[in-house]
């Protein structure tokens, strides 16, 4: 039948030799599970593993057999080797094999040429056989990298689409990624040059050339692709604060990062002071969850009404001071870090030469004129061009990531959410106080906590599903519109302490207990609901006041 493998059945010699092995196999499992002198576990296991090297117990058996002390190292390797020849892939025999190698530590150094030698020879039959990899990384390969990265290329040169390769290949390269300002000595070992994290000059010229030469000659292969992003990166930005919120209505501080953190609050790393006391906490995140998050609230003592208020905040791994003065006769205020255009669009970027990154934008545009549909090039060309001039290419980007998207209907939900930061991070570089999102397609909603100080936020018109879990950070927010969205319940977004009016209306919200949350949220006067399914559900009205008793609610 069609979609079924057809098999021979086996014939008698066959049948008869694997009833013979599994007879053996029984025996030996027998004898070993019920207690056989120490000299008979290795031959047992032995004739067990040589067939199936996947037989957790008998390596065990055999690390107890050889604790007992002897020089067995040389002949277990050699039998090991043995079995990574019938399964290359057996996590029990590279288990053993490492453990082996830590035993012999004492009479000679581990690893070695026969170390690499085996894991060239595996890696010649299986190029991403991630084992092998991992084993050629542990036993001190790295030490000479300039000879890894030589076997790397070699690898790569029979084959551009080896994912294990390039992998092995950035590794060597992370130590390469200085934190000074020295000259990097382009060896792959040194120190880099320009912005701390990024590759030195002569070291990333090499490899953009390779990268150069793997895409124009598969640019459907995305390993490249990948590789490339890689290394323009750098290490993501330690989290800082990015703003200090405090309201004396509330006698809440709220602190905002600009990525998610844990507070301890039994040991915090984050310290407020007011007036030079420091305020006793605890810490909780704005969502109410002891998970991270980018923003963290903390109780304030009633602030002094006839003379200012100064508040210090402390985030121990920068050691950074952030202060703010609460005047007399303010209800709050705040402070906020000026804005970083290339952080808002590719915050790992690493390479501060626009000149190379000139030159990759040209690259992609000149493979684009042969491969339109390249799904790499028109993904790393949207993020160059976000990166160096995102106002005035943002025409281009755009119609980059809508061919994305049809090339790739597959992945039609990670372009949108690529779509959408870019869209975000743009209205945030000409925010005021009110800030326009309808109609942007957004399915997401990233980079809220740099929209901490805006009282009016319209996101009508959109692809969202639910109130973003970091709403919480918009301490200063008024109005906010999500009117024609996929909204189905509040979930966990954190209260928004100064939001009066909140427009819901055509989401498909059909119960009244979805909407529940909204009970915390201490200011919220007035809530639409037009052409939502709650307004016509029975009792639906009727519920949703009991609920929300000092809300006035609008169905129409």
């Amino acid at each position: 039948m069609h979609g079924r493998l057809k098999l021979r059945p086996p014939d008698a010699a066959r049948r008869r030799q694997r009833e013979e092995k599994l007879r053996h196999y029984r025996e030996a499992m027998d004898a070993l599970l019920g207690g056989v002198p120490p000299a008979q576990v290795l031959s047992l296991t032995g004739s067990v593993l040589a067939a199936n090297p996947d037989v957790g117990t008998c390596w065990n058996l055999r690390r107890r057999a050889g604790a007992m002390g002897g020089d067995w190292v040389p002949s277990e390797l050699s039998f090991v080797g043995q079995c990574l020849a019938v399964n290359p892939k057996s996590y029990g025999a590279w288990h053993h094999r490492r453990w082996a190698l830590g035993q012999g530590m004492g009479t000679a150094p581990p690893g070695g040429q026969e170390e690499l030698a085996l894991s060239e020879r595996l890696l010649s039959a299986d190029p991403r056989n991630f084992h092998a990899w991992e084993h050629r990384r542990a036993v001190g390969a790295l030490q000479d990298a300039e000879a890894e990265l030589a076997f790397a290329g070699a690898l790569l040169s029979r084959d551009f689409s080896n994912f294990s390769a390039w992998h092995h290949r950035l590794r060597l390269l992370v130590p390469a990624r200085g934190h000074g300002t020295g000259t990097g000595t382009g060896t792959g070992t040194g120190t880099g040059t320009g912005t701390a994290g990024a590759l030195p000059a002569p070291r990333l010229k090499e490899e953009l050339e390779l990268v150069q030469n793997a895409v124009f000659t598969d640019p459907t292969d995305q390993s490249a692709w990948v590789y490339l992003r890689c290394i323009l990166s750098r290490a993501p930005p330690p989290p800082r604060v990015i703003c200090v919120h405090v309201d004396r209505e509330d006698a809440t501080l709220a602190v905002i990062f600009s990525r998610p953190v844990k507070v301890n609050p039994e040991h915090p790393e984050l310290t407020a002071t007011l007036d030079g006391s420091a305020l006793p906490g605890p810490w909780r995140s704005a969502e109410g969850r002891p998970r991270p998050s980018h923003t963290w609230l903390c109780d304030l003592p009633a602030p002094p009404t006839e003379s200012p208020a100064h508040l210090e905040v402390t985030w121990a791994p920068d050691s950074a001071l952030r202060q703010v003065t609460l005047q007399p006769g303010e209800d709050e205020a705040w402070w906020q870090e000026p804005t970083v255009e290339r952080e808002l669009f590719w915050p790992e970027l690493g390479v501060a030469d626009a000149e190379v990154l000139q030159e990759q934008v040209q690259m992609c545009q000149e493979l684009l004129e042969l491969e339109p549909q390249s799904r790499g090039c028109l993904l790393t060309l949207a993020l160059l061009l976000a990166a160096l001039e995102p106002r005035g290419r943002a025409r281009e980007i755009r119609e980059h990531l809508g061919t994305l998207r049809d090339a790739d209907p597959l992945r039609a939900g990670f372009v949108a959410d690529v779509r959408s930061r870019f869209e975000a991070a743009l209205a945030v570089l000409g925010a005021g106080e009110g800030l326009s999102l309808s109609n942007k397609g957004l399915t997401s909603l990233p980079l809220l906590e740099r929209m901490s100080a805006l009282t009016r936020l319209d996101l009508a018109g959109n692809e969202l599903r639910a109130l973003p879990a970091a709403l919480g950070a918009l301490r200063r927010l008024r109005e906010l519109d999500l009117s024609g969205n996929h909204v189905t319940e509040v979930g966990v977004a954190g209260p928004l302490p100064r939001l009066r009016l909140l427009r819901l209306d055509r989401n498909p919200i059909g119960h009244a207990r979805a909407l529940a949350p909204l009970a915390a949220w201490p200011r919220l006067a007035l809530l639409g609901l037009a052409e939502t399914p709650l307004g016509s559900a029975p009792g639906g009205p009727a519920r949703l006041a009991e609920l929300l008793p000092g809300v006035d609610v609008t169905f129409s």
